[in-house]
């Protein structure tokens, strides 16, 4: 029995292999550190587990179970301390590094039995450790290419508890099936010649993989589909919004109008002073409205005038300076939820704001060389978080907030621009860069 389980299961082997993998998934998501130091520590941290599990190696059956738990928590550790994400988020990616790992060990030992016994290749360090290295490099770099278009969905993916566990019940299923022979082998899918056991192992280890793929694509499409739904239906919502602001405001228009031709026959009835000021008062609001809407584009003055509108309870101060014509490029639906998210998210902000000299909005629109650029900027007293170039919210519903800034950053991409968030002295700023 030592025999068979120093060939088919060497634990500081598996060890390497759960530390290998897992650093796998730490360049598909969001890293802590630089690329030098990142790489420092992935390999500091899996000589250390490898060194631990050599020490602890034991063919005795039962403390296996706990070795294999410490093994694959130690891994989840050290992806939590690489990269910027949640330990369920760990623990999900690191089942499908248990599963690659119990793949690639279970071909390598395969395919080196197989010469040593069939091929009759002499079994000596100098071809055994570069077939180790050359199998598991092969592995790891095919593995890192496939797993990169899949990069922006892990990033932005938001896991539960029901994925983890599904993911797990996969890996560990096919994790007893593929080991089946070490314990009960004469049944009718183990084996007890070393060969057969190695092959079913690759196999049904492989067979796990795919089928875990296969879940996080489906996962994949479903959320991507349910996340282009929100998407749409906050784009239409804005656009509701805005046809609602445009009738509010063609009222508030047709009121002032009248309040003016009120005001010119008071003026010329009445020459009290007092009164006078105060005429005079409610002239200047008037001209201060008129003046608010000359943008050259409706939707966005349409935007602009109810974002005024609803915050000066609030003594919010917006500035702008923007050529609308310069939007003529980009449809109706996409100007106002551009620029309904992009005023939304400023005035959540400056609200929060204690100073009402300092609850500012700045927004401009101008050509600069060939490109249209937007700049909406507005101050802030929080520090903000960034995660893969987008403002992290603080709303606990996740899944229904922080869709703004990703549909700014679509629009952006579907007319061949990009968008950058920053925060610098106080301010924080959107600048939208788009092709003309």
């Amino acid at each position: 029995m030592r025999d068979l389980y120093s060939i088919s299961a060497p634990g500081y082997f598996s060890a390497f292999s759960y530390m290998l993998f897992s650093g796998l998934y730490t360049w598909v998501n969001r890293r802590r550190f630089g690329v030098a130091k990142t790489i420092l520590l992935q390999i500091l941290m899996t000589l250390a587990v490898t060194g631990l599990s050599y020490c602890v190696e034991t063919p005795d059956p039962r403390t296996y179970v706990l070795r294999l738990l410490l093994f694959l928590a130690l891994p989840v550790a050290g992806m939590k301390l690489l990269i910027q994400e949640s330990w369920i988020k760990c623990a999900y990616f690191m089942a499908f590094a248990f599963s690659l790992a119990e793949f690639t060990t279970a071909l390598e030992w395969h395919m080196y039995y197989f010469g040593v016994t069939v091929k009759r290749v002499a079994d000596i360090p100098s071809i055994r450790i570069p077939f180790f290295v050359g199998v598991y490099g092969t592995v790891y770099v095919v593995l890192l290419l496939a797993n990169r278009r899949f990069r922006d969905y892990n990033r932005e993916m938001e896991v539960c508890t029901r994925d983890l566990v599904r993911v797990w019940f996969l890996a560990v299923m096919f994790f007893l099936v593929s080991n089946i022979s070490n314990l009960y082998p004469e049944t009718i899918i183990s084996s007890s010649e070393p060969g057969v056991i190695f092959q079913i192992r690759a196999l049904v280890s492989f067979t796990g993989v795919v089928a875990m793929y296969l879940l996080h694509m489906t996962a994949r499409e479903a959320d991507s589909r349910l996340r282009a739904e929100r998407m749409q239906m906050m784009m239409e919502q804005m656009y509701e919004n805005y046809q609602i602001s445009r009738q509010s405001i063609a009222v508030v228009s047709e009121k002032y109008h009248d309040l003016k031709h009120q005001i010119q026959w008071l003026r010329k009835g009445n020459d009290r002073e007092e009164q006078t000021r105060a005429l005079d008062r409610m002239e200047e609001e008037i001209r201060d409205f008129e003046a608010q809407a000359n943008s050259g584009n409706e939707i966005l003055d349409t935007i602009l005038m109810s974002a005024r509108l609803n915050s000066r309870k609030e003594n919010v101060q917006i500035t702008c300076i923007a050529d609308g014509r310069l939007l003529s490029g980009i449809e109706n639906t996409d100007i106002a939820a551009l620029f309904g998210n992009l005023m939304d998210n400023a005035l959540e902000a400056v609200r929060e704001i204690r100073d009402p000299e300092r609850r500012l909005i700045n927004l401009t629109v101008e050509a600069r060389k060939k490109f249209l650029v937007i700049r909406c900027e507005n101050c802030c007293e929080k520090e903000q978080v960034f995660r893969d170039g987008l403002p992290v919210t603080t709303k606990k519903d996740t899944a229904n907030h922080g869709i703004g800034t990703r549909s700014i950053r679509r629009i952006a991409g579907k007319y061949g621009g990009n968008v950058a968030f920053s925060t610098e002295n106080g301010w924080f700023s959107a600048k939208i860069m788009l092709p003309m």
